[in-house]
């Protein structure tokens, strides 16, 4: 019961009673919900009655660049889909359509964005072909290129130079495996002098999905390269360590890559049933290090008749200045097997972990993951877990914190963005996501965190407060600036994700979906002013209100003294504490409330001649 509680107190769940709690705990041990094994990506016959509820929204300040009926952004983990040129433009890549069913038009909607403004909505896909999951990237001087795959055959690479005018080149390739009809579901990056290398890693189309196996494996993630802006390849590799001796399977979008420094490439890999590890290239892809993250006890199979905490299938890396991974991915529970699994819904946790870092324990538990500063964002809006009769979650079959983008600068000021769940409730019943944001800096290794603030970037009453937000895609940081695109619409879920899955709880009828890019800057200060970087965190208080005792965790990266200043609405100074010599890591301040009238106060942490403030309210 202890350990419960304190995991109560993790997940910030303000609440006045144990019977409450014991309540959470039992929908959480008691609410499942099947798995899909294949992915999304089949053709779907049969339009479905639109739901006449939908009502639009002012655009406001937020500009919507595309507008698609097809609404599957990805399986998973986000592909790069927007780009914050150094100049200032800006170009976005969408999978579209503007069909209800089959998406026979489907493809990538293309938008750009010259500094001053946005262009039309698109009317047309970029490619002359059926295509899904583009990727966009700078490319050359002043160029772009979109990555996308087709239902048969080679990827389609479409590039642009300069970006934003005149027609797309088209090609197919990389060549296809031996004996392989499709690759799919590509990821790519690009380096070099002026951006002309190009990355891809994708997967063997699955039996499934109509494929075929390659050396034994059901969907194998391969690599591929060119060193001449696509003029020609290196074969599909299976990049060792990934091969049919360590792993049954890929997923579809269980994989990212990090964006290049200089000849450092890095990319990621994992999902609920198998290690969640790095691949690391220190010259430019010639050769591999793999990393285990987390371990899995079902890589070449097996069944776990209990929930066993795991990776959600989303995930994001960003190298810092060093070149040093850092990566982050959504905590979830699953049972069962691969082929016939089920996942704890009400399961929530963005984990953090760099390449400094010990391999994660295999339980991943939230305790120790927190303790150690490696829980590193949640639900904000608790309410989430006592909803109303009548009321559920929808159905990503992830976290209800999934798919983080985590952007580190030039200055190693890091962004943490992610799709979290809300109370706020659609038309058909179903809990809406909005999009999260965190903001820190590396020092001595190690991201900081700057408070426990989770800002809703979506926090817009008007434009998003009955608005499902998913799929975020962030672009590299300029001037403290990051651009975030995301999907957003009126219904919780994914029309397309449930079309195949017998029971889905979320959208069932199609509906206008709009591709929204938000600017986010967590920066205080101007362009080239620096501030010190903090060397402490401080979480809020729990239990918050204030009802007898309260404790307020601070996690120390350098040792030294801490104080602890209380005071109230008027700066009056009501109590004060000094800890001596604290080592780094996880200290407590531990303070009696009922000692305090009923009211709000603030309490000041501070060491170093640094501070940070935070608010509690006294009961």
């Amino acid at each position: 019961m202890k350990k419960m509680f304190l995991l109560l107190l993790v997940f910030g769940l303000t609440t006045g009673s144990f019977a409450q709690f014991n309540a959470l705990m039992k929908k959480q041990a008691h609410i499942t919900a099947p798995v899909p094994v294949i992915a999304a990506d089949l053709p779907v016959a049969g339009a479905q009655t639109p739901n006449p509820i939908v009502s639009n929204k002012s655009i406001m300040d937020d500009p919507i660049v595309s507008q698609t009926r097809y609404d599957l952004q990805s399986n998973y983990t986000n592909q790069r889909r927007i780009y914050y040129f150094p100049d200032g433009t800006m170009g976005t890549a969408v999978t579209w359509s503007t069909q209800d069913a089959s998406w026979t038009d489907r493809g990538t909607g293309y938008n750009y964005y010259d500094g001053g403004a946005w262009g039309p909505l698109p009317t047309a896909r970029v490619e002359t072909s059926r295509t899904g999951w583009p990727n966009y990237l700078p490319f050359e001087v002043d160029g772009e290129i979109i990555v996308a795959h087709q239902a048969i055959g080679p990827l389609v690479i479409n590039k642009r130079v300069p970006k934003g005018t005149g027609a797309w080149t088209q090609s197919l390739m990389p060549a296809l495996p031996s004996n392989i009809t499709a690759m799919f579901w590509p990821r790519a990056v690009t380096n070099g002098p002026n951006h002309t290398y190009i990355h891809i890693i994708a997967m063997t189309l699955p039996t499934g999905n109509g494929g075929q196996t390659y050396n034994g494996m059901d969907g194998a993630l391969l690599y591929c390269h060119s060193l001449d802006g696509g003029a020609t390849w290196t074969p599909w590799t299976q990049l060792p360590g990934t091969d049919g001796s360590v792993y049954t399977n890929f997923t579809a979008d269980t994989y990212s890559w990090a964006d290049p420094h200089g000849d450092t490439l890095a990319f990621a890999c994992g999902e609920s049933w198998m290690d969640q590890f790095i691949m690391k290239s220190l010259d430019n892809g010639t050769t591999w290090t793999k990393t285990i993250v987390h371990q899995s006890l079902y890589n070449l199979g097996g069944n776990s008749p209990n929930f066993f905490y795991c990776p959600d299938n989303t995930m994001s890396l960003a190298l810092d200045n060093s070149n040093k991974v850092h990566l982050v991915f959504g905590l979830q529970c699953d049972s069962g097997s691969p082929t016939a699994g089920y996942y704890r819904p009400y399961t929530q946790g963005i984990v953090y972990w760099n390449e400094d870092m010990p391999q994660l324990r295999q339980d991943l538990d939230p305790d120790s993951l927190y303790a150690n500063g490696q829980y590193v964002a949640w639900v904000k809006d608790t309410m989430v877990f006592y909803p109303p009769s009548g009321v559920s979650y929808s159905a990503y079959y992830t976290s209800l914190t999934s798919n983080p983008e985590l952007i580190i600068d030039k200055d190693n000021r890091v962004f943490l963005v992610w799709a979290g769940e809300t109370s706020l409730v659609d038309p058909n019943s179903y809990m809406l996501r909005h999009i999260y944001g965190r903001f820190g800096y590396i020092n001595s290794g190690v991201i900081m965190w700057t408070n426990d603030t989770l800002t809703d970037l979506t926090g817009d009453w008007i434009q998003y407060n009955f608005a499902e937000c998913m799929y975020p895609s962030a672009t590299p940081a300029l001037y403290c600036i990051i651009k975030v695109l995301f999907q957003r619409d009126d219904y919780g879920g994914s029309y397309v994700k449930g079309m195949n899955v017998s029971g889905y709880l979320g959208q069932t009828s199609p509906d206008d979906n709009y591709m929204t890019v938000i600017s986010w800057m967590p920066c205080t200060f101007g362009i080239g002013e620096k501030q010190a970087q903090p060397t402490f965190s401080v979480a809020q208080n729990y239990p918050n209100p204030v009802n007898g005792m309260t404790t307020i965790d601070v996690y120390l990266q350098n040792p030294g003294n801490l104080s602890l200043e209380v005071t109230n609405l008027a700066g009056q100074s009501i109590l004060r504490m000094e800890k001596t010599n604290v080592l780094p890591g996880m200290s407590q301040f531990v303070l009696d409330g009922s000692t305090l009238s009923p009211g709000v106060y603030f309490y000041t942490v501070k060491q170093a001649g640094q501070s940070i403030t935070k608010k509690m309210v006294v009961q």
